[in-house]
């Protein structure tokens, strides 16, 4: 994403300009990197203060830890008021210390620490993709969720998280849908000294990391594959992919030939497209709601 099919030379002005990429990074002036095999350039300083603003955005953004409230120009106040130096200091903050900033009055201060306190429990799934992982997003952070849970069956997320930070390069990739660069990300992820430090704050601070396996008996759509494009009107996209699960389906971000079904909603994208090309089945909003009814 986004997926580029061609180049349209004849739609150019001749006004455009070359886009030069940096050597050096704009922010910390460290050495602009690109690795073997990806399209993105990338700051080689592991600790750079940019990257920190965004994993941060990240932590907090609605698919991760959803602190209503906290956004990014809250977050870089925080940092520039010296507040915060990760997003695990962000639940050891107390109303005294914000309501003084401008813009901040104590009804504010006090609904953004509530909010923030209330998000101290969180899904393994989710804590796991809050964590910023390189090449971890939401589906590899349900399937190592629920593998991990499936080959331990632990109740706990931080006993979870163990077995995960044990597990060899080799056993991460025995994981459906994980090859080799995903696994040797997460491997390395949890043998840095920064990150296993970043997760014993978050476990002092209070984050509770709770395993939610719902024993349903109707699983009607295991092994089934969906996909969804477009804009539903009846619930949000989340809400879709959590009802498909709890029904045993999985849920891929892209379309391939094994896809089962493509939810089709309004304004749907190049998705739906290749889905005719593959003659992969096409549900409405209305048919997959009768499907999960």
């Amino acid at each position: 994403i986004p997926d580029i099919l061609k180049v349209l030379p004849h739609l150019r002005s001749g006004k455009e300009k070359e886009i030069r990429v940096p050597h050096l990074c704009p922010v910390c002036g460290s050495k602009v990197i690109k690795a073997e095999g990806e399209v993105a350039y990338r700051c080689s300083k592991k600790n750079c203060g940019a990257i920190l603003r965004e994993k941060i955005y990240h932590f907090v953004s609605k698919n991760a830890f959803d602190i209503v409230g906290v956004g990014p120009k809250i977050v870089d106040r925080f940092l520039d008021e010296g507040l915060i130096k990760d997003a695990a200091d962000l639940f050891l903050l107390k109303e005294e210390d914000i309501e003084h900033l401008e813009r901040f009055a104590e009804k504010s201060a006090n609904n953004i620490i509530s909010a923030i306190q209330s998000k101290k429990e969180i899904k393994l799934e989710k804590f796991l993709f809050a964590l910023s992982i390189l090449h971890v997003g939401e589906e590899t952070a349900l399937d190592l969720a629920r593998h991990f849970y499936h080959k331990f069956r632990l109740n706990s997320g931080w006993e979870l998280l163990k077995k995960i930070q044990e597990a060899s390069i080799e056993s991460l990739q025995e994981i459906p849908e994980i090859g080799p660069r995903v696994a040797e990300s997460i491997y390395g992820w949890f043998r840095d000294e920064k990150n296993l430090e970043f997760l014993n704050k978050l476990k002092r601070v209070g984050v509770k990391v709770i395993v939610e396996q719902k024993a349903k008996s109707d699983q009607r759509l295991r092994d089934k594959t969906f996909v969804l494009t477009g804009e539903l009107e009846s619930m949000t996209r989340e809400l879709a992919k959590e009802k498909i699960r709890e029904l045993g389906g999985d849920v891929s971000g892209s379309v391939s030939k094994s896809t089962d079904f493509v939810i089709a909603g309004a304004n749907p994208g190049s998705k739906l497209e290749k889905a005719k090309k593959l003659g992969i089945k096409i549900l409405s909003e209305q048919e997959f709601l009768k499907l999960i009814k």
